[in-house]
Order: structure tokens, then sequence, then C-alpha cells
């Protein structure tokens, strides 16, 4: 049985590495150039097939994965002129791996299902570190049948993490932001602290790191130099978390705080 044909839209320093293990695995592979052309280029040397738009892409596609930047840019390679939705086979699987909120990733589901197309939110974590050796965590939301017809080729990329309904792997994977964001930032104000009392910060870290405040961020993450740095990310996903509270009558005070500190320093 012949592997199902994949089409891959975004792919940025998460998505080309991302596709190129699909590549590697056999898989054949169809994309568009989205911000630029440089990862076509680079791709079609392992047998990326490039087509015209989204749409064109989606024409092709078994399951159709789109990792861009935001909502807006993952609506408009979907649902915008060119759009890969309208042209999408009945049967075929749209894989949402953006960072977007849930009730987005329900209300996609339900106009794709008018056409028989099936939509999973897979959110993914792990840098593009983890998108280079293929360990991501992919956390997955929606149907179990519409994952597994998934599955082989996702896991080519890390681990899939069934989460849930569709629209919880956005929950799990804000969630992990929501910690991972707020625990950069603290850490950037006790280097301040110890660097301010005159201790050398990588002497401070291995000690921190062999103790009980250690976590991914301070064993993992590169430090920036400075404490401010772009927020356009964090910004972007603490929102959404925030939204996604309100939906559910959470109150998250630290986030809101950590929310409006990347605000001041956009």
């Amino acid at each position: 049985m012949s592997r199902p044909i994949v089409g891959f839209i975004g792919l940025g320093a998460m998505g080309e590495p991302m596709a190129g293990h699909l590549l590697s695995a056999g898989f054949r592979v169809r994309s568009c150039a989205n911000r630029s052309r440089d990862a076509i280029e680079r791709l079609a040397a392992e047998g990326l097939e490039e087509r015209e738009d989204a749409a064109a892409v989606g024409a092709d596609a078994d399951i159709l994965m789109t990792i861009v930047f935001d909502e807006a840019q993952t609506d408009r390679v979907l649902r915008g002129d060119g759009g890969a939705l309208g042209t999408l086979r009945p049967g075929s699987v749209v894989v949402v791996m953006s960072t977007v909120s849930p009730s987005y990733c329900r209300a996609l589901r339900e106009e794709a299902a008018e056409r028989g197309v099936e939509v999973i939110d897979c959110p993914v974590s792990g840098l593009p570190a983890g998108a280079k050796a293929g360990t991501l965590s992919l956390m997955v939301g929606g149907d179990a049948g519409a994952i597994e017809k998934c599955r082989a080729a996702l896991e080519t990329m890390g681990t899939v993490m069934p989460c849930g309904g569709i629209g919880m792997g956005q929950i799990v994977k804000l969630g992990n932001n929501a910690m991972s964001i707020g625990t950069l930032g603290l850490l950037l104000e006790v280097r301040e602290l110890v660097q301010g009392h005159g201790m050398d910060f990588d002497d401070f870290k291995a000690i921190l790191n062999q103790s009980t405040g250690r976590s991914f961020v301070s064993e993992s993450m590169p430090m920036p130099r400075r404490a401010t740095i772009s927020m356009a990310m964090p910004s972007k996903d603490l929102s959404i978390c925030l939204a996604a509270a309100e939906e559910c009558g959470a109150s998250m005070p630290m986030v809101r705080c950590c929310y409006e500190h990347t605000l001041e320093n956009e």
C-alpha cells in the first residue's frame, strides 16, 4: 500500500526539517512557497514537489499539514484566495500545527466536515533543534480515526501525544508555552540579581541545574544576552492562552502579568 501524499505548507525554521523527515521516510511531499523560496529549493533536491499555491497543494494531498506563524496566516493558506480548504478531497485530513486558538480549530473542523474533510490540531514543542533531530512533542487533538490516518507521517517528526478532542492539542501547547515563557522571564530577572551581586551567570546556572529550581528552560534554552528580547511569539501565545482561560472561567493572574510584560517589550 502506497504512503499518503502529504501537502506541507510553512517551510520555516520548524517546518523545513519536519518536511525533510517526511521525505526521508519515503512520503511524497507537495508544497508551495509561502514566505520565501529558499527551503523549497533545498528540499526539491530531496524529492519535494512544488505546486503553484496552497490550493494546488490541497488538490494533491491526502494529508495537509500547515505550520505558519499564527491564526491569520493559517486562515489565509486554508480559506484565503488560493487557499487549500476548497480543493481538498473528501477523506483527506488537515493537520493544524501552528499554535492557534482551540475555538479556531473547532470551527474549522465543523466547516471542513461539510466537505467530508477531517481536521486535527497538532501543535509541536521542541524548538528548531527538536525539529531537526525528529524529537518533537506532537500534541494532538481530534478524532482518533483521523489521528491514526496521520500517525505514520507524524511519527517521522517525533512522539505523537493524543490529548483528547479537537482543540485539546492547543490547550496542552498553550499550557506548556505559558510555563516555559514564564520561566524564561523569571530566569532573566534572576540573572540580573546574581550578576548585580557579582556572580557569573553560568556559574549560577550550573548550581541551579543541580537544584530544585532547574527546568528545561534553565538546562536547554539559549539565554538572550539582554533582558529585552523579541516578544512577538510569546505575546501571541499568551494572548491565546488568556482567551482560552476566559472561555472556561480560569483565573490566570501570573500568566496575565507575564503577558503584560511582553507587551511592554514588543
